[in-house]
This record gives structure tokens, sequence and C-alpha cells, in this order.
């Protein structure tokens, strides 16, 4: 599937005001956490990996242990899974994207989420709705939008190529790595729903923002809508920078 994104990726590197701001305060305030303030320990509540303890990561909403054993020995910081090391991609977007992705809380992952799902096919089909799609997206969670501009503008930094490459490459790679892991659980949710299955048909075939926007318009397009949304959700919790890479 191809991704043009084109009017979003303006808007990331040139935004609203609210993302103008971003630009002269991230380093100053974004995922930062009071220096007094007690973090989350193994099992506390978390909505991003800055309100844990070091080394914990905050992984649906649960601070975790990022070592994981495994019978071939310990998979070192990232996500679990059983397909094999973390890509170079994602250690280098660890590296120069990490405090961004930090921030990328629950809102922030709801605008990646809706736009992965809702948009998608426009984005495919090359519609001019995409646009309005993507701002549908903020427009229904305003509180993420500066966090996720942020890790848009990150990636299209271009400062992990190489070893990453432009999309859609290494993002299903990430997308896969999830499906075997931390993700499993949602994907296996969705696959096991009809009502899941009818929304993800529904949105994979609209080539109008009003056809794709009426994929819920029904009890059984609700439910499935919701269903997808946790699988997705969870996938932009790691795989929302690599979404984005040009």
């Amino acid at each position: 599937m191809t991704r043009p994104r084109a009017r979003y990726a303006l808007l990331a590197l040139f935004g609203p005001p609210a993302a103008i701001l971003w630009l002269s305060t991230a380093g100053a305030c974004l995922g930062d956490a009071p220096s007094d303030a007690r973090r989350g320990l193994p099992g506390d509540s978390c909505t991003r990996t800055d309100d844990c303890e070091v080394p914990l990561r905050c992984r649906k909403n649960v601070c975790t242990d990022p070592v994981v054993s495994t019978d071939a020995g310990v998979q070192g910081d990232g996500p679990s899974a059983d397909a094999g090391p973390w890509s170079q991609c994602d250690e280098c977007l660890e590296g120069s994207c990490g405090e961004v992705e930090k921030a990328c809380g629950p809102e922030c992952q709801a605008i990646e989420a809706c736009v992965e799902m809702v948009c998608g096919n426009l984005s495919a089909v090359g519609s001019p709705d995409e646009g309005k799609c993507q701002q549908q997206c903020q427009n229904e969670h305003p509180d993420g939008l500066t966090q996720h501009l942020a890790v848009v503008n990150c990636a299209l930094e271009d400062m992990c190529k190489p070893p990453c490459v432009p999309y859609p490459q290494d993002y299903e790679a990430c997308r896969n790595f999830m499906d075997k892991g931390d993700c499993a659980d949602e994907l296996a949710a969705c696959q096991g729903s009809p009502t899941c299955g009818l929304y993800r048909d529904c949105s994979s075939l609209c080539s109008t923002l009003q056809e794709c926007l009426a994929c819920d318009d029904t009890p059984e397009g609700l439910e499935g809508k919701a269903i997808l949304e946790g699988y997705e959700q969870c996938i932009a919790s790691e795989c929302t920078t690599e979404s984005w890479i040009p």
C-alpha cells in the first residue's frame, strides 16, 4: 500500500500554531516528568515510558521490564516477540526519536490508529479526502496532536536512513514483529470477531471520507471499530515513527 500523506507531512513541518510552538519548546517540556515525582514500579499504571522507573518501559499502560527471558537467552530493550532480534532501524529510531516516541501517549497513539484504520485506503487510492480524514482524526483526539506531529517531524528528518528504508518496508516489519509479541492478543481478538472483520473490510474499500466514516454507522460497525482500534493502538505504541519514514 502506498502512502503519500503529503498534506499531513506539510502540516507536520509547518503546522498550526500549536505545532509551531512545539518546534521551539519540545526539548524543554515534552515528555518530561517532575524530577521529584515517584516513577512507576513494575506493574504500576502509566501513560508513557517517562512515568516508569528506569529501565522500565510503558507497555499497554503498565510499567514493564523491557528485558524478556526467552529460551534463547535474554532479549534486550524493546517489545517482546518470537520474531528474532529487534531491527537496526528500530534501534536507530530509539536513539534519534526516543524522546518524542516516549511522549506519544494514548491520545497520540489514537491519532495514528485512526489514520491507519480510517484513512489508510484513502491514502492507497490517492483520494483528495485523505487530508480531511487525517484532520478528522486530529479533531477526535486534540490532546495528542502536538505529540503526534512531533513524532512525524522526527521521522521526516531522515536521521535514520540508512539503516531505515522508506515506507512501507520497515513499518510492515514493525507490525509483523508486534503481531508476534505484544499485540498478539489484540490481533487475535480482531481475527476472531466477525464485526471487526466487517469494519476492516469496509474501511479497506472506502474511497471518500463520507464512506469511511459510514463504516461505523451501525452497532456492529461501532463494535468492530472499537476492537480494531485496540489493535491499531497497540501497533501505534511502537510503530508510529516507522509509519512516517519518507
